[in-house]
């Protein structure tokens, strides 16, 4: 009966993808867990691509994902809960031509947030205590708690200078999550139609890519990020892809902005215009760099990119170096204090950029190539690990007359109450915290999950590479498609 089914589903020209296959959408509507309540509906859009292994596409890019909000609890006052969960259920998948199919999928990860999201696909929000910026204060204001006068002071310094983040679970329009179908879903493949090189033109480009270099330069001149994106076009077009597809350039690294982000840090926020470590190619520093992020400053996507001096059929040629921040990381060599920790497998950043430009439609090719002699596995200037299939994302831009926004327009949602509710609630939280964590206890408790986490990740970090091979697929494909059955 299995084979007679397999037959008839070959014969109608259908692929099944199986349960854990990822797709990654962007929301185009509002959701979070003040303002939405269960049933409410939320939506959102696929902006990559699912491809089989041979390269045939089986769900497009802008197809439609639907869905509607399963659970939520708020915060509120901070009475009942400290923390917000969020659960969105999507079910229903609509491709471009209209064709629709039931979908049963699961959250799996909600893009450069601070946020965690279970195995079950709840979206767990933060804790507002658990700041930086709150803990350090908790300190101080037990040293002024030693002194009886101090109270009054204490009380006009905590509501005039401790900020805590928000714990209300709040995603605009534009916010990116990758969700993993846990079930099997049929699609029809097609073939991909878009545009490639002639031979000549495929042979004289690779030609002046083999001259270019192959890595980046920190400031004290150690090698660092592995060149992994080529863009064919002016500085124009490039400006105008990466900000339809809500990519931001970063602030120069002046003290203001410096002070910023230290702000960012301690109160646990997003800080989209945070600026980028210095790096160099051919002893130059970029000529502009952009990057993405949602509500975490210790997660973003960036890219440096570097004009060349050589042009390709009238057209400029840009190099890029792409990979994506994960995590804070203290104390590392060439860097002064804090830094970030980088995505180990830097080819779904590579990946990323090129199918965010592709969505857009500001794109007339997008490829992928074999280097010969890129290396497969390297540390970055402050010791993080790269690994790579070596291959380049090429990518030419056109003149883009109505690109695909990144952000369509939307009725945004209220994020939390009004000024004097969270006056209060953060009064009450701040009370519960203290109630049972500002004691010795729970700090050294707390110091020692500390160590022990620092500990983990370091020998996580040390760990051998895997063997990767230039002959896999892009990674993003590898995410896709790790079992297909045909």
């Amino acid at each position: 009966m299995y084979s007679l089914a397999a037959l008839a589903v070959t014969l109608m020209g259908l692929r099944q993808m199986p349960a854990g296959t990822q797709l990654h959408i962007r929301l185009t509507t509002p959701v979070g867990s003040y303002a939405s309540q269960p049933g409410d509906p939320v939506n959102g859009v696929l902006i990559a691509p699912v491809l089989a292994p041979d390269g045939e596409i089986l769900l497009p890019e802008g197809s439609s994902v639907l869905g509607r909000v399963q659970s939520v609890k708020r915060v509120g006052l901070g009475l009942k809960h400290e923390t917000a969960t969020l659960e969105l259920a999507f079910d229903r998948l609509i491709q471009p031509g209209g064709a629709a199919s039931p979908l049963a999928s699961r959250v799996l990860e909600v893009d450069n947030s601070r946020e965690r999201v279970t195995a079950e696909g709840r979206i767990l929000g933060v804790r507002s205590t658990a700041s930086i910026g709150y803990r350090v204060s908790g300190y101080i204001r037990t040293v002024l708690a030693w002194e009886l006068h101090a109270h009054v002071a204490l009380l006009v310094a905590k509501l005039a200078l401790v900020h805590v983040p928000e714990p209300e679970i709040y995603y605009p329009a534009g916010s990116e999550l990758t969700l993993a179908l846990t079930g099997p879903l049929l699609s029809l493949a097609r073939p991909d139609h878009r545009e490639q090189l002639t031979p000549a033109e495929d042979a004289q480009l690779r030609q002046l890519v083999a001259e270019m270099p192959y890595r980046t330069l920190s400031r004290a001149g150690r090698p660092s990020d592995l060149i992994n994106v080529i863009f064919l076009g002016t500085r124009q077009q490039i400006e105008q892809a990466f900000r339809a597809a809500g990519w931001t350039p970063p602030s120069p690294a002046t003290m203001r902005a410096r002070l910023a982000g230290a702000r960012a840090v301690v109160e646990n926020l997003g800080y989209s215009a945070a600026p980028i470590s210095h790096q160099t190619l051919d002893d130059r520093p970029p000529d502009m760099a952009w990057q993405k992020n949602l509500n975490d400053i210790a997660k973003r996507h960036h890219v440096r990119i570097w004009k060349q001096p050589q042009t390709w059929n009238g057209s400029e040629i840009w190099l890029g170096a792409a990979t994506r921040d994960v995590d804070y990381a203290y104390l590392r060599p060439d860097s002064a204090g804090v830094t970030h920790r980088i995505e180990q497998d830097i080819d779904h950043e590579r990946d990323k950029i090129a199918y965010d430009l592709q969505f857009t439609s500001c794109t007339s090719l997008v490829d992928w190539w074999d280097r010969p002699g890129a290396p497969l596995s390297a540390h970055n200037a402050t010791g993080d690990l790269m690994t790579t299939d070596g291959r380049l994302a090429v990518i030419r831009l056109n003149d883009c007359g109505s690109p695909r926004l990144a952000v369509a327009s939307s009725e945004p949602l209220p994020e939390h109450g009004r000024f004097v509710q969270r006056l209060v609630r953060r009064e009450i939280l701040s009370f519960r915290s203290d109630s049972y964590r500002a004691n010795l206890y729970w700090r050294s408790y707390e110091g020692t999950r500390w160590m022990v986490t620092a500990i983990r990740r370091h020998r996580r970090g040390n760990a051998a590479p895997p063997e990767p091979s230039a002959a896999h697929p892009s990674s993003f494909q590898r995410a896709f498609n790790s079992s297909w059955l045909r």
